[in-house]
């Protein structure tokens, strides 16, 4: 014990503790527990730059490095595992009042453990950093040579933002053009439109639980009025991203838009053929400012949770908490009903939002005791909320009463899961699509 005590107090051994392991433990922990680990490659650089610079700066200003490389790293996570480009990430940031963070148990954890090994580095450089100057930094270097490519090679998913930006070719999809209801904005029929976008549906891999999902769009009688077609197409980013694929047939970062129009975006197109155009998301609008973007996108009315909420109303979602996906479904009905113009219609779904914690209580799969054909709890409760969302919209549009809608629904991105079984249970870089065309 003595003489490990005794290797551990080597300079240069205490080096490689401060700019290898503790910077990095908790990711190390977190894939031995079978949570997907973005590739770190920037970040994992930027800790041994900042233990080999105890070489040439003082301790303070080596401690004030370390801090900016864990922000660095926690912005880098976030683009990696949400699909954020790093812009949008560090916007995003301001928004996070916004969140219920508390509620997670794994966010919790994380913040928690990071704190308490960063707390430790900072002890360790504070008290050796002045014996650390002349340790021999060869070890470290060599250990961080055989880290970085380790680490790409086994985190990197084979469908990411971190390929596209080597330059690696992913052909542009989108549902509009692939399902055909693009042709609708270039030649409008003058019948209702509708599309949504939904929160992290994904393609399941097993083609018996996409199943499910194409089941719930067929219910509740549509398919007596309406031809339903389905299909898969590509996707990278995260939810805005997804919009702007959408509508404006582009990957742009929404950030430009904050001041300025995109007249080519379909809603536009919409408006000058006589559509009201109109925008619903049940979270608040200061989420990536849609209250600022979504008009320069063309839509002329929007409604948020803040606008849509109704005291003592049942609220959806735990981390993201705001108005229920399946009662905007329903008003949006409504409205089609009393429409006396055209309406191009956009609904924004999210409470299926990672991490998926409450249980809504919808109860078509059996979340609370493993469902076998959904058995990660949290892919289920996900998968009954899209269930429910769909069965809401073939229920309401099989209604007679209701006028004849062009319908598209897509899903924005994968479900950005922690847990790498929870991921595996999708085709990576795919979402799921259905259209819905009213019978002549």
């Amino acid at each position: 014990m003595a003489e490990v005590t005794t290797w551990l107090r080597r300079p240069a051994v205490i080096l490689v503790i401060i700019g290898l392991i503790l910077p990095n433990l908790a990711f190390l922990v977190l894939y031995q527990l079978g949570i997907f680990v973005p590739p770190r490659t920037f970040p994992i650089l930027l800790y041994l730059l900042a233990a080999v610079s105890l070489r040439f700066l003082p301790v303070p200003g080596v401690m004030a490095i370390y801090l900016l490389a864990l922000g660095c790293d926690i912005v880098y996570c976030a683009t990696q595992i949400f699909g954020l480009a790093p812009s949008e990430t560090l916007f995003a940031l301001q928004f996070i009042g916004q969140l219920d963070i508390l509620s997670s148990k794994l966010y919790v954890a994380l913040a928690l453990g990071v704190s308490a090994l960063f707390g430790l580095l900072l002890f360790l450089l504070w008290r050796h950093g002045q014996h650390l100057r002349h340790a021999n930094r060869l070890p470290l270097l060599l250990l961080g040579l055989v880290a970085v490519p380790t680490d790409v090679v086994i985190n990197t998913p084979r469908h990411s933002n971190f390929w596209l930006s080597l330059g690696r070719d992913i052909p542009f999809e989108s549902a509009m053009a692939k399902s055909g209801y693009i042709k609708l904005v270039e030649q409008p029929n003058g019948r209702h439109m509708l599309v949504v976008i939904v929160e992290a549906m994904g393609r399941f891999a097993d083609p018996k639980v996409q199943g499910l999902l194409d089941e719930a769009i067929r219910a509740e009688g549509v398919t007596q009025k309406y031809e339903v077609t389905s299909g898969v197409n590509s996707f990278i980013g995260g939810t805005t991203a997804a919009e702007m694929r959408e509508f404006c047939g582009t990957r742009d970062s929404y950030l430009p838009y904050l001041k300025e129009k995109r007249p080519d975006c379909l809603p536009f197109h919409m408006s000058k053929a006589g559509y009201a155009t109109k925008a619903y998301h049940g979270f608040t609008g200061k989420m990536f400012d849609r209250d600022q973007w979504w008009p320069n996108v063309g839509f002329e009315e929007r409604e948020f949770g803040e606008d849509l909420l109704v005291p003592g109303e049942k609220l959806c979602g735990d981390v993201f908490v705001g108005i229920c996906d399946p009662k905007l479904v329903g008003d949006i009905a409504a409205k089609f009903k009393a429409a006396t113009v055209p309406q191009f219609s956009y609904l924004l779904t999210f409470n299926t939002h990672v991490p998926v914690i409450v249980d809504q209580g919808y109860h078509h799969l059996d979340c609370a005791h493993h469902d076998a054909r959904v058995p990660e709890r949290e892919v289920c409760i996900m998968a009954d909320g899209w269930i429910e969302l769909l069965q809401g919209i073939a229920r309401a549009w099989a209604d007679p009463a209701m006028p004849p809608t062009e319908i598209l629904i897509v899903g924005d991105h994968a479900p950005p899961l922690w847990y790498r079984q929870a991921r595996d249970l999708f085709t990576p870089g795919e979402v799921s699509w259905f259209r819905l065309t009213p019978k002549a």
